[in-house]
């Protein structure tokens, strides 16, 4: 399961339970609807009650059509808070993969360090 929140000028996700490729598809093109977004969009995912199985192909993939998703952003800078080696390796792989300048992403073992990093140059 897929919920967010706009909360603070942060995009809070939280992936929870079994979630598919599918799912995050469907997610990205939700995403790519929102409206009334900062140009500098910060996004929080919270990864640690998720249960996720993807395969190489997937991430680059998703990599790809998040890119796509988030043109329209002056900047996009993405923090992951995960505890699950499986998931930290997956979001590892998926923080490599832009093609662009605009877009950060970095992972975290704590929520803590996530939103400070997400928030530093504010």
């Amino acid at each position: 399961m897929i919920s967010y929140a706009y909360i603070d000028n942060i995009l809070h996700v939280s992936m929870t339970k079994k979630v598919t490729l599918k799912d995050l598809i469907e997610f990205i093109h939700e995403f790519k609807n929102l409206e009334n977004m900062p140009e500098n969009l910060r996004i929080f995912y919270d990864l640690t009650e998720a249960d996720l199985v993807l395969h190489l192909d997937d991430i680059s993939k998703l990599s790809k059509l998040a890119e796509a998703a988030t043109g329209k952003f002056k900047a996009v800078r993405t923090a992951f808070y995960v505890t699950d080696p499986k998931i930290t390796a997956y979001t590892m792989l998926f923080s490599w993969l832009p093609e662009d300048s605009f877009t950060q992403r970095e992972n975290f073992s704590t929520r803590e360090a996530a939103m400070e990093w997400l928030t530093a140059d504010e």
